[in-house]
């Protein structure tokens, strides 16, 4: 009777490991696929906990697309969308490479399309991409829709695009508008004096690189009146050099819209912070709730598209306080900046290309 049992139960093992196999190598559709990513390979491939190896159709990869999924995607669940003109609709085992378009959860659009619309890839990659090619292309043209940010997406958004400029009299921050090196930051910290100054850029890490720096081309234009106070100049890069940038805005940010800011205060290198468009103000300017000190002056503004709403005034003197003690006394928590729109106009009206 033992032998019996056990003889059955040996058949039973036996059943269940072959049908076991057969069911690994059974074809699964890559279309519905779920599960957590575990792992990113580079700029447009990534690991899930299955096994699985994912490459993201239409991405070219690069170091930035690498960095966002390492911080953004990691350990989340994501569903896979195969191309409907793709060839390859099925895999067998889980040791093995796919090509989709990745869902993260609780996201709206693909992360393909994500990496591409915040200029996170370096370009569209055309193999395998059938389904969605001219949208797609329309991404990397600019012509994708406005998706809102996470203050880590914008973060990742904005640092890139920021430099210090170092000059004789001080230190400030400044900001690429084009990947040709035109740029912005205040009156008071470039102008016409000081064009000996220097663009020092910051590390993968986003610590300062003093070695990896550039100097001033040209001051296109420099205005100080008032609280309007700014300058629109061009970096010297190197030959064939493409720099990341941030587009100006095409309409005003509203009263009470949410921002942020990147500055380099006080000794501080790429200080993210956020909080809210106060108002509009006579002229082109406006308030904001971000505190800002020393250094801070000349950095970007930007809304939670990504798009700069203003360059940062970082120091207001209060004249009443200043008239009392005899020395210059700062109005603490009154914050301004030079409203985008003036930007936008100026160059448009002297036909200066920047990044739209």
């Amino acid at each position: 009777m033992k032998r019996k049992t056990l003889l059955v139960c040996t058949i039973i093992l036996t059943i269940m490991t072959i049908a076991g196999c057969n069911m690994f190598k059974k074809e699964r559709k890559i279309t519905g696929t779920q599960g957590k990513v575990v792992s990113v390979v580079n700029g447009n491939t990534l690991k899930m906990q299955n096994g699985l190896t994912v490459e993201l159709i239409g991405v070219k990869p690069s170091d930035l697309g690498k960095k966002y999924m390492e911080e953004c995607v990691i350990g989340k669940n994501i569903t896979l969308i195969a191309d409907k003109q793709d060839v390859r609709q099925t895999y067998k085992t889980a040791s093995t490479t796919v090509r989709a378009y990745v869902k993260v959860a609780g996201e709206a659009g693909s992360l393909n399309g994500k990496l591409l619309l915040e200029r996170w890839a370096n370009g569209v990659n055309n193999n395998h991409l059938r389904d969605s090619a001219k949208a797609y292309n329309s991404y990397w043209t600019g012509g994708g829709k406005h998706v809102l940010l996470s203050d880590v997406e914008l973060q990742m958004k904005m640092k890139p695009a920021t430099f210090i400029i170092g000059t004789d009299k001080g230190s400030g921050t400044g900001f690429f508008i084009n990947d040709n090196g035109l740029a912005l930051t205040n009156n008071h910290v470039l102008n016409d004096e000081n064009t000996q100054a220097v663009v020092m850029f910051f590390g993968e890490d986003g610590t300062l690189d003093t070695n990896n720096y550039r100097g001033i081309s040209r001051i296109i234009y420099t205005y100080s009146e008032g609280k309007i106070d700014f300058t629109i100049f061009q970096v010297q890069l190197e030959p064939g050099e493409k720099v990341p940038y941030l587009k100006l805005c095409d309409k005003r940010a509203r009263d009470g819209e949410r921002i942020a800011k990147i500055g380099c205060p006080a000794g501080t290198v790429c200080n993210f912070q956020t909080g809210n468009l106060s108002n509009y103000n006579e002229g082109h300017f406006f308030t904001h709730s971000i505190a800002s000190n020393h250094g801070d002056s000349g950095g970007p503004i930007a809304n939670f598209y990504g798009e700069v709403v203003g360059i940062n005034q970082s120091i207001e003197f209060n004249e009443s306080l200043t008239a009392m003690s005899g020395s210059l006394q700062k109005a603490e928590g009154i914050a301004y900046a030079v409203d985008a729109m003036l930007i936008r106009e100026l160059l448009d009206y002297n036909g200066i290309k920047y990044g739209k």
